[in-house]
């Protein structure tokens, strides 16, 4: 059994409690790419009561800032032989966000944005450690929360409305989910962040918006390619 077929065993066992040590687990790791709000947005599919919604939101989002805890200690141990691409982070991060850290922290906590970029050099500075985890928890509660709502609204959306079965509908979020990961994986959120400081808000969306495009456009070209090898 690979790696992610145990995450979702795990969250399909343990239910609430799965949820916090999965996300914990997958946060830990430095630079890591475990798509663990993937899972949630599973479980949360299969999982009709309202209260139990609220409560993986809060049990992914706290076992999430306690990863990113040891993602900031790392830093912290890790401050005098930091390499020289951590380093260029530090010193992006340093000049967006140096009047707004907790905001910063808070935004890359509550979104998809690849936030060890921040949380590594944010331990090598040692940064004040409770505003970041107060940071870190209501941000990771936030994006949980949200993938909690995609994954029960979602489903019942095509289930209910559509009338669609599971073995239907849970296929769909597991595609949209991995289109959503593969445009962070593959966007450099560091350039996009300079574009956002020098052209603005705007200036920021357009870029965004273009290379989004870009890169749909590339995979869908590498899905019609790969079929059509096949078909040959």
């Amino acid at each position: 059994m690979g790696i992610f077929e145990n995450l979702q065993w795990f969250i399909d066992k343990y239910g609430v409690l799965g949820v916090f040590i999965v996300s914990l687990i997958a946060n830990s790791v430095p630079y890591s790419t475990t798509p663990y709000l993937l899972f949630i947005v599973i479980y949360a599919g299969i999982v009709k009561d309202p209260m139990l919604h609220i409560l993986i939101s809060i049990s992914g989002g706290v076992g999430a800032a306690f990863g990113k805890l040891i993602v900031y200690y790392f830093g912290y141990g890790i401050r005098h032989v930091l390499p020289e691409n951590i380093k260029k982070n530090m010193e992006v991060f340093v000049e967006l966000f140096k009047r707004s850290t907790f905001i910063a922290v808070l935004i890359f906590a509550a979104s998809p944005l690849p936030d060890d970029i921040v949380y590594v050099p944010l331990g090598a500075t040692k940064y004040d450690v409770k505003k970041y985890f107060i940071a870190l928890v209501s941000g990771k509660i936030i994006i949980t929360g949200i993938a909690v709502y995609f994954g029960s609204a979602f489903t019942g959306l095509l289930s209910e409305t559509a009338q669609y079965p599971e073995y239907i509908t849970f296929p769909i979020l597991i595609l949209i989910s991995l289109y959503i990961m593969y445009l962070v994986a593959k966007i450099d959120w560091v350039v996009v962040a300079n574009e956002f400081s020098k052209k603005g808000f705007i200036g920021g969306v357009k870029y965004l918006v273009r290379t989004t495009i870009e890169y749909t456009l590339k995979l869908l070209s590498g899905i019609i390619g790969f079929f059509i090898r096949k078909i040959r």
